[in-house]
């Protein structure tokens, strides 16, 4: 590969030797490279004494400006900001607020140290110096449940052609059944729950989130809806999931993903999308 490069750079190099008079779109189309890569390597080539091999080698990729590095002395007193401000400010001070002051520190001035500028020093030192604790997330695996008692249940939709409601095993992430529907509404729902389990049986426990369609809305004043009643009545447990953590049914949501992106990415008219779905679950 770095042949090819060094061969493009050759290339360049005798073309606008011979042909002085082209432009640069010329020169990029003659080498099938783009406008910044002829630019970048024209400069190189000026810059250079003299036509050596070493002209055409590709550049280091290092950085060529290195990070200055905060001293001992500048960390102690961006900690010390850290800490007195608190009682001055009446709260914890933020990484602009330190170099506000750490900028008209006396001490810092006649000695003459780098004081950084940006924030993000700041507030790396701040991470260092433990003043701000590191968040650590513990993940606790799913128990699971028996086999067919547990099912999570979710809608999904196809740009604005067709949705489809989702029923997956908490148990086994099997799928269990997918139904699809240009628009579902309460009804609909409830249709496609009374066939899901008349083909199915019947679940210890359906999970879902809060969507309209299953649990109504605020003007049914704490009332059931329909699919509630339904589900109370059969002696189905409805396990709702609580707003704004879809993390709680991931084996739903990793379904309607599998069904949106993979399953039904082809024919997105009404009826294929409606076999593709059959022939899935």
């Amino acid at each position: 590969m770095e042949s090819e490069w060094e061969l493009d750079r050759v290339r360049l190099y005798q073309l606008r030797c011979q042909h002085p008079e082209w432009t640069l779109q010329q020169l990029a189309d003659a080498v099938r490279r783009c406008l910044s890569w002829v630019k970048k390597w024209l400069k190189c080539f000026r810059e250079a004494e003299q036509p050596l091999l070493e002209m055409f080698k590709s550049r280091s990729r290092a950085p060529r400006c290195r990070p200055r590095e905060v001293v001992r002395v500048v960390r102690d007193a961006i900690l010390s900001l850290r800490d007195s401000l608190k009682e001055r400010y009446g709260r914890v001070v933020g990484p602009k607020t330190i170099l506000y002051h750490l900028h008209r520190d006396p001490v810092l001035q006649q000695q003459g140290l780098y004081v950084p500028r940006s924030t993000r020093t700041i507030w790396q030192v701040l991470k260092k110096g433990g003043r701000i604790p590191t968040r650590v997330r513990y993940h606790h695996p799913i128990e699971r449940p028996d086999p067919m008692q547990h099912w999570e249940m979710d809608f999904g939709q196809i740009s604005d052609a067709v949705e489809f409601l989702t029923v997956i095993d908490r148990g086994t992430s099997i799928l269990v059944d997918t139904q699809t529907q240009a628009h579902f509404d309460g009804e609909t729902v409830l249709l496609a729950v009374t066939s899901l389990f008349i083909r199915n049986g019947l679940p210890q426990k359906l999970r879902f989130d809060n969507d309209t369609c299953f649990v109504g809305n605020w003007l049914s004043d704490r009332f059931p809806s329909p699919l509630m009643q339904f589900l109370l009545c059969l002696g189905v447990e409805s396990d709702l999931v609580e707003p704004g953590k879809p993390q709680h049914k991931p084996f739903a949501e990793r379904s309607v993903r599998t069904l949106k992106h993979e399953c039904l990415w082809g024919d997105r008219s009404s009826d294929g999308i409606r076999r593709l779905s059959q022939a899935h679950a």
